[in-house]
Parts: C-alpha cells; sequence; structure tokens
C-alpha cells in the first residue's frame, strides 16, 4: 500500500486535486486492490481483462454510472502514474472507456426560497450567529463546501471585501457583497472567539472549538432546510447552482461567473445556460443591433 500512498501523496500535493477528490481516489483504489488480491492478482500481472472483470463486478453491485465512472478515472490514473514512473512496464488500463453519463439538470433554488432559507431571525447565540454566516457564504459566494471547510481566519480580507479561497486546484480571490460581508464579520467580530481557541485556525468551527468535517457541514445545512420548510433537497451544490443562475439571471457576465466558481473552462456553465431567464435572450432578440441585419 505504500505505492498507494505514494500515488495519492502525488495527486495532492502535485496534481493539486482537492482532499475530498483525493478521498474519493482513494475509496476507490483500496477497493480495486481489494477486488485484486481476493482473487491473487498481483499489481504487476493486471491486464484489461481483469479491470473489465471489475467493473463488470461494481456493475452487479447495483453502482450507479457516475460512480463506475469516477472509479475508472481512479483506475485509469493509477495505472498511468504506476506505468509513468516505471514502477509497472505497462498499462492495462489505457483502452478502457469510461461510460457516459447522463447529465441531470441542475436543481436551484428559487430567490423567494432563498430568502426563506437565509431567514435567521433569532442570531442570540454564537452558533446562530456562526450558522447564519455559513449560509450567507455558501450562497454570496459560491463556493464548495470543501472549500469552505479549509479556509482559514487569514484567508479574510474585509479591508478589501474579499475571501481567499486556497484549496484545491482552482485557487481565487472572490469579492463579497454588502451582506455577505456583514454577517461575516458579525460572526468573526462577536461569535467565533466564543466557540474556539486562540490558535485555531479554522475559519468556522464545530461545537468542539475545531475545523468543521464535510459531514458536519451537510447535517448543519440540513437541519436548516428542515426548519425553513421548503419542499427540496438542499444540499450545498444547490446552493451553488442557485447563486450562480441567479446571477446568471440578473445579466451577469458568464465567463465572470465561471471564475468566482472556480471552473476550468466555460462548458461547465453549459447546464446553467437553460435557465437564464427568457427575458435575457428577448433582450438580445429585440436590441442586438445586429438582429435584423439578414433581410
Amino acid at each position: 500500500m505504500k505505492v498507494l500512498e505514494e500515488y495519492l501523496n502525488y495527486i495532492e500535493k502535485n496534481k493539486k486535486l482537492s482532499k475530498n477528490t483525493v478521498a474519493s481516489y482513494n475509496r476507490d483504489l483500496k477497493k480495486y486492490v481489494e477486488y485484486l488480491n481476493e482473487r491473487n492478482i498481483n499489481l504487476s500481472d493486471v491486464v484489461e481483462n481483469d479491470i473489465i472483470s471489475y467493473l463488470i463486478e461494481l456493475e452487479k453491485e447495483d453502482i450507479s454510472v457516475a460512480s463506475i465512472s469516477r472509479m475508472i478515472s481512479s483506475i485509469k490514473s493509477y495505472h498511468d502514474y504506476l506505468f509513468f514512473n516505471k514502477i509497472l512496464d505497462t498499462d492495462p488500463s489505457k483502452n478502457i472507456k469510461k461510460p457516459k453519463v447522463k447529465r441531470v439538470d441542475v436543481e436551484i433554488l428559487t430567490e423567494d426560497e432563498v430568502d426563506k432559507l437565509l431567514k435567521f431571525e433569532d442570531l442570540s447565540t454564537p452558533k446562530r450567529i456562526r450558522d447564519k454566516a455559513i449560509f450567507e457564504i455558501l450562497y454570496g459566494t459560491g463556493i464548495k463546501v470543501t472549500e469552505l471547510i479549509d479556509m482559514n481566519l487569514e484567508d479574510v480580507d474585509l479591508d478589501i471585501d474579499y475571501i481567499y479561497c486556497g484549496s484545491g486546484k482552482n485557487q481565487r480571490v472572490i469579492p463579497l457583497c454588502e451582506t455577505t460581508e456583514f454577517y461575516l464579520l458579525k460572526y468573526i467580530n462577536e461569535s467565533r472567539n466564543e466557540l474556539t481557541y486562540p490558535e485555531e485556525k479554522a475559519l468556522f468551527v464545530n461545537a468542539q472549538g475545531q475545523r468543521f468535517t464535510r459531514q458536519g457541514l451537510w447535517k448543519l445545512i440540513k437541519k436548516y432546510a428542515k426548519e425553513a420548510n421548503v419542499n427540496k433537497n438542499i444540499n450545498p451544490t444547490v446552493l451553488r447552482n442557485s447563486f450562480a443562475i441567479h446571477l446568471l439571471n440578473g445579466g451577469a457576465n458568464v465567463a465572470v461567473v465561471n471564475k468566482i466558481l472556480g471552473n476550468s473552462n466555460l462548458s461547465s456553465l453549459q447546464l446553467y445556460l437553460k435557465h437564464i431567464d427568457k427575458n435575457l435572450r428577448k433582450e438580445i432578440k429585440e436590441k442586438h443591433p445586429r438582429e435584423h441585419e439578414i433581410n
């Protein structure tokens, strides 16, 4: 397993993959290696048919196409690393193709639903102030849960109204709107010191005064989603999607929104674009100077 640990360290440090992605690769590859060990197949002896047989086993377990696609990515990346570093003589995964994953529509909240979710009438305790700030940051910046968890106090610069998102490979600075800045400042000034210790670096801390875990933050979001009585499956991704689409509907530039989200290319926003208010399309149809040039 030493080689696996070296590989995981490589993709985290050199490839700049997020901790969550590295953890997913770790789980996928441990399961793959376990399968090989159960059949007494050494990693150096693996051939393409062994990998195909493993994938067939996964399909029998009724694992989703998206999960199998990710597992294939993990296996191909691992074997590529082993071959490139001359640990193995061949790459048996090079011809394995990923199944096409059917893209589903993105889920979003309406602006009224967001208002219900973010309406914290009781801000009388440090935890309630913290929770309000968390929701304002998630919806106000569109950052991912892992990015929020990894954020440190020093990543906030309220003098210039920015936060620094430094986890993963999409490092960037994100501007804060007035409301987001107000509640973040309130948390830092009035709440954070009541919840943690001076030496703690994490921006947001849990009940033990330590950095949130991904699972802990999800539970928190589910709790407030239930309280808001919004009949949708609210999760961090839904808040991120809502942030993007509400900005686009307000007339924001697609490339700017994409940059704020930390996406590496414009194709990542294709699923968002069909949610743009039809009025924007109407504006282009009616008012673009080139619209009526063709006779």
